[in-house]
């Protein structure tokens, strides 16, 4: 199986790729992982994920340079029917749009809009609450029998870094929350697309589990 974790200038692609590589070493699994923007090489893979670190304009600016790129992966993913990953703000293009800067639109696979988080209320060490959300939280799941919760329990932490929020009325597209200074969805899917707003690849033990469980999915 191909597997491409797409490099278009955003995210911390050495992180993920060691991790993906750790988790086909350590389960014996026929994966082979390339880091590349070239268009003939997410064509041809099998499964893709995709990486977003910073702004989502920015990230969507990323995308939108290599010319051909984010109608490609609509095509790949919603055609082709080729399983995605997305992480962070790879998460977030996923949606209709965000109001980060300035209101800008992402791929538009699932409904929804990403806004600042709530600062209000103490956290329960009675502090106030800090943007940006930065720590490990643990999930409320919401479709335990999905194959992508399989062996992780609500008690396991996921590490997040993150300023916005999904807000939206599909709740059948969430598939687990987080709770910070109010429910925030980690979790978003449909089909055989996912998207994760924390940093599996920074999550130890626990993001090893997430990762293994969804190279071995089959939506």
């Amino acid at each position: 199986m191909n597997l491409v974790i797409i490099d278009y200038g955003s995210g911390n692609l050495k992180s993920v790729e060691n991790a993906f590589k750790n988790a086909v070493a350590v389960n014996n699994l026929k994966f082979r992982i390339k880091v590349t923007n070239s268009l003939k090489m997410i064509s041809e893979a099998d499964h893709l994920v995709l990486p977003g670190v910073g702004s989502f304009p920015d990230c969507k600016k990323g995308l939108k340079r290599i010319v051909g790129l984010f109608d490609l992966l609509t095509y790949e993913v919603l055609n082709k029917k080729k399983k995605f990953l997305g992480i962070c703000v790879g998460m977030q293009l996923m949606v209709n749009y965000s109001l980060e800067k300035k209101r800008t639109s992402g791929f538009g696979w699932l409904n929804g809009y990403f806004k600042k988080i709530k600062k209000d209320g103490l956290d329960y060490l009675g502090r106030d609450y800090k943007i940006p959300h930065i720590g490990w939280n643990n999930l409320n799941i919401k479709d335990k029998m999905h194959p992508i919760f399989k062996d992780i329990s609500e008690k396991e932490q996921y590490y997040f870094v993150h300023s916005y929020a999904l807000e939206s009325k599909n709740t059948n597209e969430i598939l687990a929350n987080t709770i910070y200074s109010q429910k925030i969805p980690a979790i978003i899917g449909k089909d055989n697309y996912i998207g994760v707003q924390f940093h599996p690849e920074k999550s130890g033990c626990s993001g090893q589990k997430f990762i293994y469980n969804w190279l071995k999915w089959k939506p």
